[in-house]
């Protein structure tokens, strides 16, 4: 009974409990009605002296019973019933695959919320994504992160609690890799998005950097590709400014670079970002490009992107109830006869 949802039990036909207001109204009337006396004592001042038997204790008792028989007996008409209705969701119709950048220029800390408070750019897409993935309820959603090579962080799925404490894990330096190769991210994630059968297919890439080193194919090769497979690609440029303070990288730790006291090291990058790239490849694939400065813009940009793919969610739901009135009216009527019972026998008063 410790996982019994009691929430899911439900009255078929609740106007019955309106008989429940009767009740008082029979209280009333059982104190008015006096009955006669069978026999006359010219002072009772000694009976009252008299210790009580434990019979005389529990004389309320059989009336108790039977009220409490009748309340049960009427909740039984009322057809209390446990739902066993099943839910099952096939699929919403959209798929997709966000592609984040893991590159050592992730480390900036151009949109942190104030000076005093620094976060890394990374910090700020993954607040963002969390409220992104927890709005698409019905999606498959994966993770691709990417810096020279990508790295499938998660396959499409759509267990959210997984999605979320695989992008808990997103640091720089996961992929062992500091620079950065669009077209990797793009590959990795057309291929897990291609043979799905969807009304609609989309990836999110967002990336604060350039193709370093320069690749051997353009990006643009990747989203042709996409778009004979009907595959949107949205880009995003995060990054209040190309020069920025930042945190280093520490390749030999795989972590921030810290001075021996364990503050982290701060200093000032350039670090550019090849916007026309980004702004042709979401062009080609019917989608759209956008910029982001600081997590507000983010949130608003992954909101439009949350409308614009929006499709209807099939679901298949089974309503089925099991009825549960043979419990209480059985009850009510054991109760019923037990007080019938006492109060014709060992609780038997006269008259």
């Amino acid at each position: 009974m410790e996982n019994f949802e009691w929430q899911r039990i439900s009255l078929g036909e609740p106007y019955w409990l309106c008989l429940l207001l009767l009740i008082p109204g029979l209280l009333w009337m059982s104190r008015k009605i006096k009955k006669p006396q069978a026999l006359k004592f010219s002072s009772i001042l000694e009976l009252r002296n008299t210790p009580m038997s434990w019979k005389a204790k529990i004389l309320w008792l059989p009336k108790f019973l039977f009220y409490f028989g009748l309340i049960l007996t009427i909740f039984s008409i009322a057809r209390p019933r446990l739902d066993q209705s099943t839910q099952r969701i096939i699929s919403s119709g959209v798929d997709i695959v966000l592609g984040i950048d893991l590159s050592a220029s992730m480390l900036a800390l151009d949109m942190s919320p104030s000076p005093n408070n620094p976060n890394t750019r990374l910090d700020v897409v993954k607040e963002v994504i969390k409220e992104f993935i927890n709005k698409r309820k019905y999606d498959r959603i994966g993770l691709v992160a990417f810096a020279v090579d990508p790295y499938l962080v998660s396959a499409l799925t759509l267990d959210k609690e997984y999605l979320q404490s695989n992008l808990a894990r997103l640091k720089v330096g996961l992929t062992e890799q500091t620079g950065t190769n669009i077209g990797s991210v793009l590959a990795e994630g057309i291929n897990r998005l291609r043979p799905l059968e969807s009304k609609s297919k989309i990836l999110i890439l967002l990336t604060d950097g350039k193709d370093e080193p320069p690749p051997k194919h353009s990006p643009l090769v990747y989203a042709e590709g996409a778009q004979k497979d009907k595959i949107k690609i949205y880009t995003i440029a995060i990054g209040a400014s190309t020069r920025t303070r930042t945190y280093l990288y520490d390749p030999n730790a795989r972590d921030i670079m810290r001075y021996a006291n364990g503050t982290p090291v701060v200093e000032v990058a350039e670090y550019p970002v090849d916007k026309e790239i980004l702004q042709e490849i979401a062009q080609r694939t019917d989608a759209n490009f956008y910029e982001a400065g600081d997590k507000s813009t983010l949130s608003s940009i992954y909101d439009e992107i949350d409308q614009l793919e929006k499709t209807d969610i099939e679901l298949e739901v089974n309503a089925l109830y099991e009825d549960l009135y043979q419990w209480p009216l059985a009850c009510g009527f054991i109760i019923l006869i037990l007080g019938f019972i006492l109060e014709h026998s060992i609780l038997l008063r006269i008259p």
